[in-house]
């Protein structure tokens, strides 16, 4: 009998030594044995006795000592054989829970044992938790209600820390069957303690719950999500998104998006204590919320679908938050949705919803936490980069995604940026180049050093130069370069500018011009680099010392380097003069930009500025000799100074005096042609007076006035019997310098000139096109001219020793003035002319010179600002006395609105079409460096400036075309009107232009666009409307005021051109901003007056233009359809009838124009078909009547093919058709399927009267392709023919659908022609069997409609059918005798074997071999649907 001590006894006997003193119990039998031995010991117990209430009595005594309770709990050694031992899995407590008899006795005493760790001292003792591990993962549970009432017990009473233990341990304790009653309980426990809201949460993420509860705890969840505690916020998104079903994922997704908010989620996590420790070791509370999202979206597809169709709708800028981005971002990792995520982002980025401001953000300040994602950041800026070749707001976010990437990755990651950029750049792509550069500067001056460790990436570059253009040379040597001045600063002793000057040095010294503009672009850079000062230089000197020597600049270290280049590239350039220009309009630019360093801006000016007045400023009785082969007689042109001028531009004796007289005087003796980089310099002049005077240019604005030393112009009309050919060439290269040098001075002097400056502008302007028509005339005479501009530096050897220093170029203060003291003009003449030039038998143009002419600067525009004539009394000029004004004339307006509108097309911007690696871009047809140095922002603000000068001189010239209507008929218009016409047309251009601008309707440019309606609208207003106009900041209403005050020019329009463009520019002003029924109605009205009105047979209607009215005509209308549906039934059919009334309503349609009527209306019915959905109507019905509407204006447009049988109508029914009917499939058959049982006679009446007759119209004009073997037209049968087999098995599906299937059958249709003749499937018809059975054109039309089914068209037919029905031609070619005969035989054969009703319709050639009989088993069907 077992007595008090039967646990000691039973243990030993079933082969198990208990420890004492906390030694551990030793185990001499396997755990199963000793398992099956305690148990058959206690049933050793008498009859009617407790057998196991004395063993746990007894056990309960053993383990009061806290020692013998772990050694209970822990895992028991096993006594080796030889005296070794070792720890087994199981421990003593564990082995008796499997004991059934035991088992509910000790798991109660177990737990009632936690309750001695209650107090604060026991807090952290193993116990309790060593406890719940000898619970979990039973094989079999005795008494499972117990169990779990007894848990639930003891959470009740125990500490935070035991009840999270407990709580989270109960899916792996309880069995399934008591999953019920435990999740009850764990609900109540949350709702009751927010504290134990985590683990009731993981508990009920493993436990089976009923639908009922689980919306419950969900719902509750959420409620407490907003509330959550941060390290809670894990686990409550993960138990949401792994437990939503399909109908709820909606919810769940909007309640984590608006209470997940990454920005306060940061600024606690900074204030937290552990952040350090949990930032060590990437386990922030940011991390594992970004895991749990991941973890739920990927848990169910539905939910990942969910997340995607959510950030889809978004619809607002406003609506995106961070969290937004970040599951983008999560989902782009997962394979299947990549490109989805890319096209999404894409697409959100054009429309302005997602904000490079929010993508910032989300970078850089939770750069940490997407550390893990960064693999998809990058991916998505890629694609971005690459795909934003029509969209540059796409690579300017694409930047910002790089740019922010770089700031916040390690190492590795920022290596791969280095390496994406690099592959961008060798990409071809002017987009991406230019972008992944200007990524490069941005990360050059945020993180200068840390990109500095990855310059022997980039510099690797510096092989492929030559299929950069000059401008992103510019840009990439300006990279490297501040990465240079980086090493010089730090004292690195980096090797990157060594390796610069090397590759500086050998382009500067190579022959050809085109590497040795490299190298000024890359010693310019440097010159940029090393001479700028930057903030914090205060041993560089500020400002103030702007007075200080030149040479001052010389003694700093970095200004010393700069110098050096800047002689380095003088030096080298001294015999090529385009470099000389390159070298001196770069260094211009940098000045005005105001970075140098002031010290190095007085070095350039009096090293190269100065050098202007010596060189190309001469006085009016100055002595030179003429060069041998260069004999002109000259003379001073265009003095606005009068005879008081002592001064003049010395262009022709700088082309053909003889300088070596000069070399004394510091000349150089064996120079090039100055003319080449005259303006340049004098760029570089006024750019540095600017900056280094404080009066401005006035130093020098006696420039603006000099006259010019050319060739006389008694010689003009005869130049080419006066001079020999290459003195002509001469002559013709003084006129370009001529003009380029007004061009220049009137940039210098146009920036904030008052009415004495503009009133010269305005005459250099005026010359300037004198000076053009003269070159026209001259390059007549001069065949194969080539400006200097382009010539190619001689391929000889250069002095390498003789410098160009400062010991040769000498230059007095009072140059100006001793020049004026000279005594006469003195010209020794050869006779024997040496030509200098390259002649060739090639005609040059003048616009083929454009490319050499200096470049407008933006502000000289500001001269359309003069709108009345300036009076003798303001300008003060000599040698203006016919008149007592100056005005802007209309050829200058031409002139000016002219390269106006061309920099806005390369500005705003053209799309940039994609170039393979190393194929270079042809050059620009216009000289464009100006622009590309400036940003967009800075030039939309400039032309916005103009912008309402060219309004009102639209108007004043609308106002003067007007009067003169007046007095002239309107078919005869004056013959000088027609420059009017031009300056007009190229005005509402420039407004088109700015409104076509892609980028305007963004997000960004909503004060661009507000600004340019307020410039359209301010015109011609009262005072008062006009300050008020200024002050508002509602675009709707500027954009109303705007097309009002352009809508009242259409009266005045001269022309059929210049109204289609006003239309346009009002059609443009209403998409800036939310459509306005009343004004789109307003633009139809006036396209109709303008359809309708009568122009002078003389105008010329471009088919585009027309195409244009009419869509405006019938898409801003209240009524398209209503007016689609006027023109097919009535204007159209009338005009083919030759009926006059209808000619006088529209005399615009003619013969000509009817194609563009029947493009148009094509156009607009298929735009109203993909507009359709069931939610624009109040029932089925209305729906119904308007997809009739819409089928009767397709069967009558198709049906105009058999009065037009012009190859272009027929081309655009094939091409149009197509669209219509694969938008009503993808529109009209879901909504028809839809109601088809409730509307079946309606739905039966739209596809038999109309789409049936329509279809069989296109079938007619494929067979008629096929016969008459029109190749633009045969290329569009198959792909109609294909749209055609799709709605007719589209229509079978709906019918199945609709348990009306047996309505459908096919059958064979016979080949007809557009008369409706039946013709041969194989060869085609000639023209004679054509005219013989053209008089049988009606039966053969009875007889196909007997064939094809109709209602009523044989009394043998009683069923109402409806069909619609296709072919396919083949273009196989005629067969042979021997190939007739055999597929004459096997017709026999195959005739014999097919189907009676098949046999009925013959015609069919079945002259085919296998693949082409197996293809038209297939398409050759006729679809009849049958109505009972």
């Amino acid at each position: 009998m077992l007595g008090p001590g039967s646990f000691y006894s039973t243990c030993q006997e079933a082969g198990l030594t208990l420890g004492t003193d906390g030694n551990p119990n030793v185990l001499h039998v396997e755990p199963v044995r000793f398992g099956r031995d305690v148990a058959r010991l206690l049933q050793r117990a008498p009859p009617g006795s407790d057998c196991a209430e004395p063993f746990l009595q007894s056990l309960q005594d053993h383990i009061e000592d806290p020692q013998n309770l772990r050694m209970c709990l822990v895992p028991v050694s096993s006594a080796g054989g030889n005296g070794s031992s070792s720890t087994l899995n199981e421990s003593l407590i564990r082995m008796l829970l499997s004991i059934d008899i035991l088992q509910p006795g000790l798991m109660e005493g177990l737990l009632d044992r936690i309750f001695s760790f209650l107090n604060e001292e026991d807090k952290d003792s193993p116990i309790p938790k060593l406890i719940l591990q000898q619970l979990k993962w039973l094989n079999n549970i005795i008494a499972p209600e117990q169990l779990t009432a007894k848990l639930f017990e003891v959470v009740s009473i125990s500490p935070l820390s035991i009840q999270r233990d407990i709580i989270t341990s109960l899916p792996e304790i309880v069995p399934d069957s008591e999953h019920k009653t435990v999740v009850l309980g764990l609900v109540e426990l949350m709702e009751s303690s927010s504290d134990l809201m985590v683990p009731v949460l993981d508990a009920l993420s493993n436990l089976n719950l009923q639908s009922d509860v689980l919306i419950n705890a969900r719902n509750h969840v959420m409620d407490k999500l907003e509330s959550a505690e941060l390290d809670d916020l894990p686990i409550v998104i993960k138990f949401l998104l792994q437990t939503v079903e399909p109908d709820t994922v909606g919810d769940a997704i909007e309640t984590i998006r608006s209470n997940l908010d990454f920005g306060s989620i940061n600024k606690l996590q900074k204030n937290s204590r552990q952040t350090a420790q949990k930032r060590a070791s990437n386990q922030t509370p940011e991390v594992l919320i970004l895991d749990s999202l991941k973890t739920g979206i990927r848990f169910q597809k539905f939910v990942t679908d969910a997340w995607h169709k959510a950030l889809s709708a978004l619809s607002k800028p406003s609506q995106h938050k961070i969290i937004d981005v970040m599951v983008m971002f999560i989902l782009h990792s997962i394979v299947s949705l990549k490109k989805k995520i890319e096209v999404m982002i894409r697409k959100k980025i054009i429309e302005g919803l997602l904000t490079k401001k929010l993508l910032q953000e989300t970078i850089l300040v939770h750069g940490a936490s997407l550390r893990e994602y960064m693999p998809a950041v990058l991916s998505i800026s890629e694609s971005l980069l690459r795909a934003s070749i029509n969209h540059p707001i796409v690579a300017r976010t694409a930047s910002v995604l790089y740019t922010c990437a770089f700031e916040v990755s390690d190492a590795y990651y920022r290596q791969e940026i280095i390496g994406s950029l690099l592959v961008h750049i060798g990409s071809g792509s002017a987009v991406e180049i230019d972008a992944s550069l200007a990524v490069l500067q941005n990360i050059a001056q945020v993180s200068r050093s840390t990109l500095n460790e990855y310059s022997a990436f980039i510099k690797g570059i510096l092989d492929y130069l030559d299929n950069l253009s000059l401008e992103q040379i510019r840009l990439f040597f300006v990279v490297l370069g501040s990465l240079a001045r980086e090493d010089e600063i730090s004292g690195a002793n980096g090797t990157l500018l060594t390796d610069l000057n090397i590759i500086i040095r050998k382009q500067l010294s190579n022959p050809l011009e085109n590497y040795k503009k490299i190298g000024v672009m890359g010693a310019i850079a440097l010159v940029q680099a090393f001479g700028t000062q930057e903030i914090g230089d205060n041993e560089r000197g500020s400002s103030s010392q702007a007075g200080a020597r030149h040479r001052e600049a010389e003694l700093d270290p970095l200004l010393r380097i700069s110098v050096q280049y800047l002689q380095m590239v003088r030096d080298a350039c001294q015999k090529s003069a385009v470099c000389l220009a390159l070298t001196y309009d770069e260094l211009a630019s940098l000045v005005l930009g105001g970075d140098l360093d002031p010290k190095l801006v007085l070095w350039i000016k009096e090293e190269f500025s100065d050098q202007f007045a010596a060189t190309f400023v001469y006085g009016v009785n100055e002595t030179f000799t003429m060069k041998p082969h260069r004999n002109i007689a000259v003379e001073v042109w265009m003095n606005l100074d009068g005879p008081e001028s002592e001064l003049s531009i010395g262009i022709m004796p700088t082309l053909c005096a003889d300088m070596s007289g000069f070399a004394s005087q510091g000349a150089v003796a064996d120079t090039v042609d100055g003319t080449a980089y005259m303006c340049s310099l004098f760029k570089l002049l006024q750019a540095t007076e600017k900056t280094t005077s404080r009066n401005g240019l006035d130093d020098i604005d006696g420039l603006l006035g000099c006259g010019i030393v050319m060739f006389k112009r008694d010689y003009l009309e005869d130049i080419a019997e006066v001079y020999s050919v290459s003195i002509c060439h001469v002559i013709a290269q003084g006129l370009l310098c001529a003009i380029n040098w007004f061009r220049e001075i009137s940039n210098a002097f146009s920036s904030d000139a008052g009415d004495q400056t503009m009133a010269r502008i305005i005459v250099r302007l005026q010359q300037m096109m004198e000076l053009e028509d003269m070159l026209r005339h001259i390059l007549k005479s001069v065949p194969g001219f080539r400006p200097l501009e382009a010539s190619q530096a001689k391929i000889k050897d250069m002095a390498r020793g003789g410098h160009f220093g400062s010991s040769s170029i000498v230059i007095e203060s009072s140059a100006m003035s001793s020049l004026a003291k000279k005594d006469t003009w003195t010209m020794d003449i050869d006779n024997d002319p040496k030509p200098c030039f390259a002649h060739s038998n090639e005609v040059v143009t003048f616009e083929s010179l454009t490319p050499y002419l200096r470049e407008l600067e933006v502000d000289v525009f500001h001269v359309l600002r003069v709108h009345e004539p300036i009076t003798r009394e303001v300008y003060e000029i000599s040698e203006v006395s016919v008149n007592n004004s100056v005005q802007l004339q209309y050829p200058e307006l031409l002139f000016l609105l002219r390269d106006l509108l061309a920099k806005i097309n390369h500005k705003l911007p053209a799309p940039a079409t994609h170039t393979p690696f190393g194929k270079k871009t042809q050059a620009p047809m216009t000289n464009n460096a100006l622009l590309a140095r400036m940003s967009t922002a800075t030039f939309v603000e400039k032309v916005l400036v103009v912008i309402p000068h060219v309004v009102t001189k639209t108007r004043m010239m609308l106002t003067g075309l007007s009067k003169d209507k007046e007095d002239v008929d309107r078919d005869q218009m004056p013959q000088d009107s027609s420059i009017i016409l031009d300056c007009l047309n190229s005005s509402l251009k420039v407004l088109q232009s700015l409104l076509s601008w892609n980028e305007i309707k963004g997000v960004d440019q909503k004060e661009v666009r507000l600004a340019l309606l307020k410039s359209l609208a301010l015109d011609q207003l009262p005072p008062e409307r006009i300050v008020e106009i200024k002050q508002s900041m509602n675009l709707s209403m500027v954009a109303v005021e705007a097309f009002k005050n352009l809508s009242t020019w259409r009266e005045m329009m001269p022309t059929f051109e210049s109204t289609a463009m006003l239309l346009e520019v009002l059609d443009k002003v209403l998409d800036l901003v939310p459509r306005n029924s009343e004004l789109s109605n307003r633009v139809s009205t006036l396209a109709t007056e303008t359809l309708s009105y009568r122009w002078p047979p003389s105008t010329v209607v471009k088919p585009d233009r027309l195409a244009y009215i009419l869509g405006l005509q019938i898409g801003c209308s209240n009524v398209r359809l209503g007016m689609i549906n006027e023109y097919v039934t009535g204007v159209l059919p009338s005009f083919l009838a030759q009926d006059e009334g209808q000619s006088e309503l529209h005399p615009m349609l003619n013969a000509t124009t009817f194609t563009v009527y029947t493009k148009a209306l094509h156009v607009q019915l298929a735009s109203l078909v993909s507009e359709f959905t069931e939610d624009h109507f109040d029932d089925a019905q209305s729906a119904l009547d308007h997809i009739s509407d819409l089928c009767l204006c397709f069967q009558k447009l198709a049906a105009f093919v058999k009065s037009n049988d012009k190859r272009e109508v027929l081309a655009v029914t094939l091409k149009h058709s197509k669209t219509f009917m694969e938008q009503f499939i993808k529109r009209v058959i879901p909504f028809l399927g839809t109601h088809f049982r409730g509307h079946q006679d309606a739905i039966a009446k739209i596809f038999k009267n109309y789409l049936q007759s329509g279809t069989r119209s296109l079938q007619n004009v494929c067979g008629h392709a096929k016969a008459s073997r029109e190749q633009t037209l045969i290329v569009m049968v198959p792909p109609i023919r294909k749209t055609m087999e799709t709605l007719i098995f589209e229509v079978k599906l709906m019918l199945e659908n609709n348990d009306a299937g047996a309505a459908f059958w096919l059958g064979n249709l016979k080949h007809r022609n557009l008369r409706g003749e039946e013709i041969s499937s194989q060869l085609p018809v000639s023209s004679d069997d054509e005219n013989a059975r053209y008089s049988q054109r009606e039966a053969d039309e009875d007889e196909g409609d007997h064939e094809n089914g109709y209602p009523g068209s044989s009394k043998k037919n009683t069923r109402k059918r409806s069909r619609i029905d296709t072919h396919k031609p083949k273009s196989t070619p005629r067969k042979t005798g021997r190939d007739s005969r055999a597929t004459g035989n096997a017709k026999k054969k195959r005739n014999t074997q097919q189907p009676r009703k098949q046999a009925q319709d013959d015609g069919l050639d079945d002259g085919l071999d296998d693949d082409d009989r197996e293809h038209r088993i297939h398409t050759k069907r006729q679809v009849c649907i049958r109505y009972r």
